[in-house]
């Protein structure tokens, strides 16, 4: 068959699995913690001191409780707004005025 613009092959992607032990990489935070020796890079060994020296620690779930009461905190806003909105709009005369300031500006 002849054409215009020849095909392309398909490309492949070398993806290779990788085994992933949560326990095992508690206990080699736990170690890196405490200072023992630990198959942990020197990056992380440093980023796991600063957390337990700020007091945040991640195995602990102290982030995800502050996450979930900001989150909380969050929607109680939006919830208070959505009131006052409904507020203005329905129990104010703050609408009609502008409503009635536009047609007036508007028949001119």
């Amino acid at each position: 068959m002849l054409s215009f613009f020849p095909k392309r092959e398909r490309r492949e992607f070398n993806y290779v699995p990788r085994y992933y032990d949560p326990q095992k990489e508690a206990w080699e935070r736990k170690k890196a913690a405490r200072g023992l020796d630990s198959e942990l890079s020197e990056e992380e060994k440093l980023r796991i001191r600063l957390r337990t020296k700020w007091g945040r620690d991640v195995d602990s779930g102290d982030v995800k409780n502050k996450s979930l009461g900001f989150s909380k905190i969050r929607t109680l806003c939006i919830v208070a707004f959505c009131i006052f909105a409904v507020y203005v709009v329905f129990f104010t005369p703050l609408v009609e005025n502008c409503v009635e300031m536009f047609l007036k500006i508007g028949g001119r």
